[in-house]
């Protein structure tokens, strides 16, 4: 039988999880609307619109560019900024 303190528990890690689901939407909402010319450029590349070898390797620098900025590590926190 299910206890109402397994019930508080159940209902605590379900609020725990939104809570770190809404945390990070913004930057997984960033993420995703950053990557769309990338996936737009790929998609037209594989739609047949026989693209040259210099728009692949373009398309590849750009995205190579973009992961590199993203694996950047981040400033060490100053303080100066809250979530």
């Amino acid at each position: 039988m299910v206890s109402a303190a397994d019930i508080e528990a159940g209902v605590a890690i379900a609020e725990a999880i939104v809570s770190a689901i809404v945390r990070v939407a913004p930057a997984i909402q960033q993420g995703v609307v950053s990557s769309l010319p990338y996936v737009q450029a790929i998609a037209g590349l594989i739609q047949g619109t026989n693209a040259t070898q210099e728009q692949i390797d373009a398309t590849l620098a750009q995205i190579n560019a973009a992961t590199d900025e993203f694996l950047k590590p981040l400033p060490t926190d100053d303080g100066s900024t809250t979530t």
